[in-house]
């Protein structure tokens, strides 16, 4: 019965000895597969992506992909993280596991097994989910966008800038000439239309006080099928532009062409439309006397 408690007792301590040395090779392995990921991301800063997809789960590989994509296609110089870090503590969970790496910010890596090799899964509890590489493919694609229309962009806010400048005058002076380098014919006429009706409704008095009054402005580009907006932010204001050749001109304000807007338009639409050529301030600034 002794020799039977005694031969018991060593087959629990070789399984514990050997359950001990499993753990402490897990986790040796998985120090290393932090470190290993550490250097993988070092590696990629200088275009070498081959150690960091040995060493990462194929979504989060996807994912680091596409970031680092972002990051060398935009301008703005990205604030990086200090990678002259190490792992200082492990944790073993059966077939995951974590590390506590140095440095003065919390940064942990998870792993986990795959085909009894130890990858990189996620950093922070943060992982590679469906959402968050659809998030990084999209971010992609709209700053491609922004690159191909941000000529044209250019040009708008040019153009815009400068008419708010030629209506301004034009309302001060009467003169129009200068509307012609950025207005298309119906549209001069409609401003001096409307010019025509401010001086009866509001008098010129009270439109040039408010005309001289500190404005600040800014808007966003939309582009449509067969026109683009330049839409007032937060407000329900637009200017129209074509490009008939080679240079934007406005054709239109609050989403009509000029010749489409009449005198009944005109009269219920009369304040944004002052508004829409910069003429007047937003509503809870602007004069309490114009109406």
């Amino acid at each position: 019965m002794l020799q039977i408690k005694q031969t018991y007792i060593m087959v629990i301590t070789m399984l514990m000895l050997a359950c001990s040395s499993d753990a402490q090779d897990d986790a040796a392995k998985i120090r290393e597969t932090c470190n290993t990921f550490i250097r993988a991301r070092k590696a990629l800063k200088e275009g070498d992506s081959l150690l960091i997809k040995s060493v990462t789960e194929d979504s989060l590989y996807k994912l680091i992909m596409l970031h680092h994509k972002y990051a060398k296609m935009i301008k703005t110089r990205i604030i990086e993280a200090d990678l002259n870090i190490w792992a200082t503590s492990v944790e073993v969970n059966d077939s995951c596991g974590s590390c506590q790496m140095s440095g003065y910010e919390y940064y942990n890596i998870k792993v986990c097994k795959y085909d009894n090799q130890w990858k990189v899964m996620g950093e922070n509890d943060i992982y590679a989910t469906t959402e968050r590489i659809q998030r990084a493919q999209q971010k992609i694609v709209d700053y491609k966008q922004e690159v191909k229309t941000r000529p044209a962009v250019d040009s708008i806010l040019r153009v815009v800038n400068q008419f708010f400048k030629d209506a301004h005058y034009y309302f001060e002076t009467e003169t129009s000439e200068p509307l012609s380098t950025t207005c298309n014919a119906e549209t001069i006429r409609f401003i001096q239309k409307l010019y025509g009706y401010a001086k009866e409704r509001t008098g010129l008095e009270l439109l040039h006080k408010e005309m001289n009054a500190p404005s600040f402005l800014v808007g966003d580009v939309i582009f449509e099928a067969n026109r683009t907006l330049f839409k007032f932010y937060k407000e329900d204001i637009y200017i129209v532009l074509r490009k008939p050749t080679d240079t934007y001109m406005i054709h239109g304000f609050n989403k009509m062409d000029a010749e489409a807007i009449d005198d009944k338009a005109m009269a219920s639409d009369y304040l944004n439309l002052l508004r829409s050529m910069k003429l007047i301030r937003q509503p809870r600034y602007r004069d309490k006397a114009l109406h």
